[in-house]
């Protein structure tokens, strides 16, 4: 049930401003609030996974994910490659953000990005303006004060784009990234690699795929499913208790 307040003009209260006040538990939660995973199984399965899967894209599981980003010592490259992890936007859609993308409402903070496909070169401003839009909201409290503090910093115009660079250029930190590590990496990671790792990560936790097909800009949800073969491959456990002999 919805409920509407009316506040005689005043502004709804932002977040932050109860600070010394118990706050409320919230009405309703995600029906999945708590999730196990066994990264190192998921690492063990994910090469039959890529071998037995052809559509199947190569992605990152979160430790190996976090390690990247630590490895990654350039605060304005470790915020690129943590908006690409956090909201699963292509390169090209991060690169094209100014500080009007970014939304905060009082109650949630977000991204509202222009769905762009991976094309050589930056997007152009007709591009741009035909794309459709999507919002990503940004849960992490940190990266979100992490933005909002570059914005500050940067005094970037309303319509400035806030990441003046390259995907190449991107994609060669990233590879920085990898061999600071340690290298060795089973297949090549991109700033693409973020995205496929968002929607595994996401399907992981048990997020509805309409809801993540939508998080990621795909025109239909038959795109997506190319992510669940994450959730199928390590199926062994349903044999549990059948007999055979």
């Amino acid at each position: 049930m919805v409920q509407i307040q009316t506040g005689g003009g005043r502004f709804p209260r932002r977040r932050g401003q109860r600070l010394f006040q118990a706050r409320a538990e919230p009405a309703a939660t995600f029906p999945i609030e708590t999730v196990r995973i066994d990264w190192e199984r998921l690492v063990a399965k994910r090469p039959v996974v890529l071998e037995t899967i052809d559509a199947m894209p190569a992605y990152l599981l979160k430790p190996e994910v976090l390690g990247l980003l630590d490895a990654e010592k350039h605060p304005t490259y470790r915020l690129i490659m943590d908006l690409m992890w956090v909201t699963g936007a292509r390169v090209s859609e991060v690169l094209a953000l100014t500080p009007a993308s970014f939304i905060d409402d009082g109650y949630d903070f977000g991204v509202v990005l222009k769905t762009l496909k991976t094309r050589p070169g930056r997007p152009s401003k007709a591009s741009l303006q035909r794309s459709p839009k999507r919002y990503v909201p940004i849960a992490d409290t940190l990266l979100a004060d992490r933005v909002q503090s570059y914005l500050y910093a940067g005094r970037f115009r309303k319509d400035e784009r806030i990441f003046p660079m390259a995907r190449q250029t991107v994609n060669r930190h990233i590879a920085a990234a990898v061999e600071a590590v340690g290298g060795g990496a089973p297949f090549s990671i991109s700033a693409h690699t973020f995205r496929h790792s968002f929607a595994v990560h996401l399907l992981l936790h048990g997020r509805p795929l309409k809801y993540v097909s939508q998080l990621l800009g795909h025109a239909s949800v038959e795109s997506t499913e190319v992510y669940t073969n994450v959730l199928t491959i390590d199926g062994g456990h349903f044999l549990e208790g059948v007999e055979f002999h």
